[in-house]
């Protein structure tokens, strides 16, 4: 389900549940209006790689629409109640559904799998040139993981401190601007757990050791791929500055639940930032700001929508992409034989009442925006009585009975077909606005 909150004139002297919750309208969103009216271009330019793009695309647009289904939620003390419209659930492209479900993972990994000990981050980058490979090959992405685990392994096995680490790896495939630059992030407990539970705090990892051992990994890789030749990879091997980094300077002390909490949070996040697009209907073109691109040399994107577009869903990962993964202490085979031992023949679990899980999965999207904007979907803003999921209405005929009944009826068909183009006070077509693009680089 999808919604958000809007706080008043007055939040900053509330309550902390600072304001009373509206449900967002998707429509009005840069991105939305952008995708809305490029992704018939991509479909028949044939600019979409694989089909899962296109469904993507097609799940966000009806994302928070009620047209498409929705539930309603009454509240029973003063018969108050209004329509929530069902969400997309997409990854890394509805910014909405995304962030809510890196705030689940917040929690989950919180509870289900981070020990309560000192965490750092390590992010490793490849060189520019090199980065285009790992676009077109995307299993190089999963090897490019394996490469770092194999290295964090070694380096935290070889400390002389018997025991396992504890690590979660991140794959991210964008920059500031939204360019293609893989790189892996990675939560590590700042040690070794040993076999009966203890932690061994140890010193970081010298990022000019890991540098190394990835350079000549990665290289070896790909000359192994036939992605690059002996050639370049003996030249890149004898450079002194050879463009693959390792940054170790950020940690999380033991105590801070809520910093390893965001730093999960951080390495899971979404692409897109919509505070930060601009869509121009009239051109049909997008502005995106972030920081100073190093590359770039800039700090802002400027392209058509349907290029933008299509730079999106270069991050979006397949059906069955997995870009998180758990090794070491944090290993799901590990966690389930601790699990076992700590519960001996508790690992068949009886099921939950129906009941009780459909409640659960109701409620989930409520306990999200709660977190987020400081507000309650189910506190009623009339009378303040919690209020209740009553039904889930996703029959077309009955949707649009209801819709119609409240007014709110306007399919999205409906709305594309009765806007016109834009006119001038004399009720001629405004001239088209000329605008200079620039093409950007594929790969920066």
């Amino acid at each position: 389900m999808s919604g958000c909150s809007e706080r008043g004139a007055g939040a900053a002297g509330r309550t902390p549940k600072g304001g009373v919750y509206r449900q967002r309208k998707p429509r009005a969103s840069p991105l939305y209006q952008c995708a809305d009216r490029h992704l018939a271009e991509l479909r028949s330019e044939g600019r979409l790689q694989q089909l899962l793009e296109e469904r993507v695309i097609e799940r966000f647009l009806k994302c928070g629409d009620p047209h498409y289904g929705f539930a309603r939620v009454y509240c029973p003390e003063c018969r108050h109640d209004y329509l929530l419209a069902f969400s997309c659930k997409a990854r890394y492209f509805c910014p909405s559904c995304h962030q809510k479900r890196v705030l689940a993972y917040g929690d989950w990994v919180e509870e289900n799998v981070l020990a309560p000990v000192p965490h750092r981050q390590y992010v490793f980058t490849v060189p520019r040139m090199l980065r285009p490979i790992f676009s077109r090959k995307r299993g190089l992405l999963a090897e490019l993981c394996h490469i770092v685990e194999r290295l964090l392994i070694r380096a935290y096995t070889g400390a002389g401190v018997g025991g396992r680490p504890g690590l979660i790896l991140f794959v991210q495939t964008f920059g500031d601007l939204l360019t293609f630059n893989p790189h892996i992030h990675v939560l590590a407990a700042n040690g070794v757990f040993r076999a009966d539970g203890a932690f061994v705090v140890l010193p970081a990892i010298p990022v000019k050791l890991l540098e190394r051992g990835c350079r000549i990994a990665v290289l070896k890789l790909l000359v192994a791929e036939g992605a690059i030749g002996e050639r370049l990879s003996a030249s890149m091997l004898a450079w002194r500055h050879s463009s693959f980094s390792v940054h170790n300077g950020v940690h999380v002390p033991a105590g801070d639940i809520e910093g390893r909490k965001k730093l999960a949070q951080y390495m899971l996040r979404a692409p897109l930032s919509l505070e930060k697009m601009t869509y121009l209907p009239d051109a049909g073109m997008v502005m995106y700001r972030s920081r100073l691109h190093k590359g770039l040399k800039r700090n802002f994107q400027l392209m058509t929508g349907a290029q933008w577009l299509e730079l999106l869903c270069r991050h979006i990962p397949d059906r069955f992409e997995h870009w998180v993964r758990y090794v070491g202490w944090y290993s799901t085979r590990v966690r389930g034989e601790r699990a076992r031992k700590a519960v001996p023949g508790a690992a068949v679990q009886a099921p939950q009442d129906g009941q009780v899980i459909a409640a659960c999965a109701r409620s989930a999207w409520a306990r999200l925006i709660h977190k987020v904007y400081e507000v309650d979907p189910l506190e009623c803003p009339k009378c303040g009585a919690p209020m209740q999921v009553i039904a889930l209405i996703d029959d077309a005929e009955v949707i649009r009975r209801i819709l119609e009944h409240l007014g709110r009826w306007a399919p999205r068909e409906a709305q594309r077909n009765q806007r016109a183009p834009p006119r001038d006070g004399k009720g001629l077509k405004s001239p088209a606005r000329e605008l200079t693009y620039h093409p950007v680089p594929d790969i920066a």
